[in-house]
């Protein structure tokens, strides 16, 4: 088994939006089940940023988070587990689809308040942790994966029904 230095969870739940974004029913209640899992079972150091915690969800304790705190607690020999549950949308881009994490105070109708899944990405993939796992449960959650490529083929603005035909859900 591989020892680290430190195990940490960054564990973020989102219910109550404000700018009459939709509410959520069970992000924060998902969120507190899987860092007390942790802390218990698993050891991990935890921060939990939710609705009710001291240090709201917003876009700004969200990129302080990423930007300050993380790369200056982060060492070489930690992991790290990165949770997020809240709402997330996509965007068309010139390279693809386009992930964003909706922060508790963002606005829709604001690009500039959401908070871009390549932002995350470069965040995340810039500490200096020796193992890390990013868990996204929100809505588009899978156009994480286009921050972590290279654009080989030209995406259509229009899917067709005969550009999923190859994939068998069973």
């Amino acid at each position: 088994m591989v020892n680290f230095q430190r195990n940490l969870a960054v564990v973020i739940g989102i219910n109550d939006y404000q700018n009459q974004i939709p509410k959520l029913k069970t992000a924060k209640n998902d969120a507190e089940v899987l860092a007390n899992l942790l802390a218990e079972s698993h050891k991990y150091e935890v921060i939990l940023i939710t609705d009710e915690t001291e240090c709201k969800p917003t876009l700004d304790r969200l990129l302080n988070l990423l930007e300050k705190q993380l790369p200056e607690e982060i060492n070489k020999d930690d992991r790290l587990l990165f949770y997020f549950a809240g709402h997330g949308i996509a965007k068309e881009s010139d390279r693809g689809p386009a992930g964003f994490l909706v922060p508790q105070d963002a606005d829709l109708n604001n690009e500039a308040t959401l908070l871009p899944m390549q932002t995350l990405h470069d965040r995340l993939t810039a500490l200096k942790c020796r193992h890390l796992l990013v868990i996204l449960d929100c809505c588009f959650a899978g156009t994480f994966r286009w921050s972590i490529t290279r654009l080989a083929t030209v995406i259509p603005r229009k899917i067709h029904k005969e550009h999923y035909d190859p994939i068998r859900f069973t």
